[in-house]
């Protein structure tokens, strides 16, 4: 190229980064190897070394040196004298000779700078280079005019001079004064959609086994300056599998009428569907590993997808990808759904029993699912590692999880289902995936499989509650056994246990995979149903054990409304109901003083539904069937309420009959139809035996505190204890032990007290995050770092997961811990972390539900959709970013939370 030339135009001019930059050299050798880049020509970099010497008399000394403050006021300086030499009117000519052909019919172009070497070592110098991937520090302009390309051209050079670039080359250790700029005028894509694509997930370094895009509507400067809303996609390289994150779409960047680039409203009909669709995500996916390959390394691409589908290459840079230190392991912890059962807070106890269930059951249920005993044996360490206990909070060992789970068949291909309903999130955890014939073949094996334990399920499980209904009914009185007895019983429960409690899990592999192909199918057959219809397809299925405890408990609450003198005694004559009056309200209730009827049907629902309570999975928590007078505070709030059985059951049958409206309406094809009604039914007898499963393990843990306490207090009796309530800082193995010779009895009081310190100690520290990893080589208390979180402000909206269709305004009731009277929920909106079947007599006042964990088939999910109230879960952070008592929306079908206004009712006033 001559001296005098002002376009690179030969391909290897142009793609040479000493005249042109890295950027502007990567795209001329992809359009040269056949990639679809749209068609370009350089302002190489000698052009603006001659409006340097123009412009240099007007810049001052450069601080080099100096301070940040110094240092960006030197930027501006500079960066107005390049703006005030402009652009000669020879290239000004030249580039406006060019501009038609580039421009098209649009009539507008792109025009983008980027940073040139300094040095002739290409490769270690300048933007976009392999050592140094900097980008985004000089200026870009979309949709550029004729009229504004010589201004544009200007802009590009004075950038060379942002103070933020003159800050990052002066921390880098660069001179912060000495730079070059390149510019190049592109034709611009006609985007429906742009992205943003890393080879690999950067989070997870180079050896990540995910491809991460992130998508808008519109042109790139939505992704790129973060002014549109975003979906993300992470695309597994091995299996394709995609995995949508999805906001509401409301804002895109879009061409301005006159030049330029404005925010625009996203049509209606769009905010709710993927930016990308899976096959678009995917070939995404596969040009940026193309493009890894082509350069040896991990890229970071920028594209544009038009309206036809065609997906145009705008950029390719290495990528900046994490990188942890090589001798660093790491576990990583989530407490996802099982903070539903086991929430903030949990004794030692707890976690000893739940662990020994994890490990039973889950063994069982590997079998039950195919895994090959030689696997299973050599991964059966990982039984007893599957949870830990972090800072008296119980989490899942993730590691463990993965390593047990991969040993199934089918589960490469449900990992991402399974992470979104157990996990909450993607883990960064990989799983080896086979290569593709192995993996058809392991399908081809595994699908007629799956198929036969979806047939037996139902058998097995109605096999299963009957084996359960019998040994629970068998179980004898703990307060008639001596220690020795007790021992014997709970050792011959909980071997039975290990027989048959892993079928219980089967069931919700199912629920899993189903609600995953619902979520599709309703994406690809009814796009345009209302969101809520997945929702309400899944109520008034049969009717579980967990339902039949509330009907039980509205019944007896119907019952007592109806009887004027228990009415007056459950309430007193004042209507005021103090707890130390409960014991003698029980008692008289129980022995027949308001009749026989009521007596039979209240001791009955206690027999037969008293451990179902709040964290009734937690050892330490005291339920009904342990003291009855319990149950007349459940009892008050769903009087004052008028909630019947009827009322619930209408409810449900309502949310239904829409539901089902809305999908004939929506869903083209009567097969289409009928073959979503079927996958519904299934889901709703899964459900219905899942919720069935749970219920049993209340029990189970039931009948074990009943004993263990029963433990307690006998070796209270012998001294070795100062209180019964010591054995939950104990392990069941240390309790069993004392008499069984497997612990120092002598020890268990200190070992109690030295926990119990502990315990206080950890209760005053703040929950840790929700997912996240520790050193493996560190003990897990040094490991350990806690996150923090903001409170929001008013008009700030919170995404989760919509769980129970409806929009509902009022005053948000911020609960932690669930021992509050059920009147302060009254016509509130409950939000939580977490809630367990516990929490039912919280949910029955309330006008809507949120929760900061959980999934669409969690506890306070279904309880919405059976009682008819707008529900969000998984929100994050709501706990700590909505005051309680501050005004709030919570739309059901959109799941989203809005702070309206923070100011409580109490404040106002």
């Amino acid at each position: 190229m001559t001296h005098g030339t002002v376009f690179a135009d030969t391909a290897s001019e142009s793609s040479d980064p000493t005249l042109v930059g890295h950027k502007f050299a990567r795209q001329a050798q992809l359009r040269a190897a056949g990639y679809n880049v749209p068609e370009f020509v350089c302002v190489p970099v000698d052009a603006f070394d001659r409006a340097m010497e123009t412009a240099r008399p007007d810049i001052p000394e450069a601080p080099v040196g100096g301070s940040p403050d110094e240092l960006a006021e030197w930027a501006e300086k500079a960066a107005a004298a390049v703006l005030r030499v402009g652009v000669p009117e020879s290239l000004t000519n030249a580039l406006l000779s060019r501009f038609d052909h580039l421009a098209g019919d649009a009539g507008v172009v792109a025009v983008r700078s980027c940073a040139v070497p300094l040095t002739s070592d290409t490769e270690q110098d300048g933007e976009d280079s392999a050592a140094d991937p900097f980008a985004g520090l000089g200026r870009s302009f979309l949709s550029v005019g004729r009229a504004e390309l010589p201004d544009a051209l200007a802009a590009c050079w004075a950038s060379a001079f942002t103070p933020e670039g003159v800050l990052y080359r002066a921390r880098r250790g660069a001179d912060p004064t000495a730079t070059r700029m390149a510019v190049g005028v592109q034709r611009l894509v006609p985007a429906t959609a742009s992205f943003v694509a890393f080879s690999r997930d950067p989070r997870g370094g180079r050896n990540a086994e995910e491809s991460l895009i992130a998508a808008a509507y519109g042109l790139g400067e939505g992704v790129a300056q973060e002014q549109a809303d975003v979906d993300h996609f992470t695309v597994h390289v091995a299996t394709g599998a995609v995995v949508p994150q999805l906001v509401r779409k409301e804002r895109q960047v879009v061409a301005g009428p006159t030049g330029g680039t404005v925010l625009a409203d996203v049509p209606g009909e769009l905010a709710d569907r993927p930016v990308l669709d899976d096959r678009t995500a995917r070939a995404v996916a596969d040009l940026a590993l193309a493009l890894e390959r082509h350069f040896d390394m991990p890229q970071d691409i920028e594209g544009a997808v038009t309206e036809d589908g065609e997906i145009h290459l705008v950029q390719a840079r290495p990528a900046v990808v994490a990188a942890a230190p090589r001798d660093r392991r790491e576990l990583h912890w989530s407490n996802g759904n099982i903070s539903e059962s086991y929430a903030g807070h949990t004794s030692m106890l707890t976690f000893s029993v739940a662990s020994e269930l994890y490990a039973v059951g889950f063994e069982e249920f590997y079998r039950s699912m195919g895994v090959p005993e030689r696997t299973l044996r050599a991964r059966r360490y990982e039984l007893r590692r599957m949870l830990g206990y972090v800072d008296g909070r119980v989490y899942m060992r993730l590691e463990s999880w993965y390593r047990l789970h991969s040993g199934m068949r089918a589960f490469i291909g449900l990992k991402h289902k399974w992470e979104k309903a157990v996990v909450t999130v993607d883990s960064s955890v990989t799983v080896p995936a086979p290569s593709g014939p192995r993996r058809m073949a392991v399908r081809a094996r595994e699908i007629p499989a799956a198929g036969v334990r979806r047939l037996l399920n139902p058998r097995r499980m109605r096999a299963f509650f009957a084996w359960w209904d019998d040994r629970r009914d068998g179980l004898p009185d703990p307060e008639t056994r001596s220690p020795g007895q007790l021992v014997q019983d709970y050792r011959e429960l909980w071997a039975d246990v290990a027989l048959y409690w892993g079928r219980t899990l089967v069931a919700n592999t199912h629920v899993i995979a189903e609600l995953d192909l619902a979520e599709r199918l309703m994406r690809r057959w009814a796009p345009d149903a209302n969101r809520g219809v997945l929702n309400g397809m899944l109520c008034d299925g049969p009717v579980n054990r967990s339902v039949l405890a509330l009907r039980s408990l509205l019944t007896l609450a119907d019952t007592v409304g109806g009887h004027a003198e228990a009415l007056a005694a459950v309430f007193g004559d004042d209507r005021t109901h103090e707890e130390h009056d409960d014991t003698d309200v029980w008692r008289r209730l129980a022995g027949g003083a308001f009749g026989d009827d009521l007596a039979a049907m209240a001791t009955a629902h206690v027999k037969r539904y008293g451990d179902r309570g709040l964290h009734d999975l937690k050892l330490e928590t005291t339920v009904v069937s342990q003291r009855p007078q319990m149950l007349l505070p459940q009892l008050r709030p769903v009087i004052t309420s008028g909630r019947s059985t009827q009322d619930s059951a209408r409810e449900e049958r309502r949310a239904r009959r829409e539901a089902e409206s809305e999908l004939r309406t929506h869903c083209a094809g009567p097969l289409r139809l009928a073959l979503l009604r079927l996958l519904f039914w299934s889901l709703r007898r899964n459900l219905f035996i899942r919720e069935n499963a749970r219920f049993c393990r209340t029990e189970l843990f039931g009948a074990s505190r009943r004993m263990i306490r029963s433990l307690g207090r006998h070796l209270v009796d012998a001294g070795r204890l100062d209180s019964v309530d010591d054995v939950n800082d104990l392990t069941v193995e240390e309790i069993l032990g004392a008499y069984e010779g497997g612990a120092a009895t002598v020890g268990l009081r200190e070992l109690a007290a030295v926990r119990a310190k502990a315990r206080a100690a950890s209760l005053r520290r703040a929950d840790p995050p929700n997912i996240f990893a520790t050193d493996a080589d560190l003990p897990l208390d040094v490991a350990l770092e806690s996150s923090g979180s903001t409170r929001g402000t008013p008009g700030s909206t919170l995404t989760g997961l919509a769980s129970s269709g409806g929009v509902v305004r009022g005053r948000a009731r911020v609960v932690t811990e669930p021992d509050v009277d059920p009147e302060s929920c009254r016509d509130r909106i409950l939000i939580a972390r977490e809630t367990d079947p516990g929490w039912m007599f919280l949910m029955l006042v309330a006008k809507g539900l949120v929760a900061e964990r959980g999934t669409v088939l969690s506890h306070m999910a279904i309880t919405g959709r059976i009682f008819g109230v707008p529900t969000v879960v998984a929100v994050h952070g709501v706990v700590d970013r909505v005051p309680d008592g501050a005004l709030i929306e919570v739309d059901g079908d959109r799941g989203t939370i809005t702070v309206l206004d923070e100011t409580t009712a109490e404040d106002a006033s």
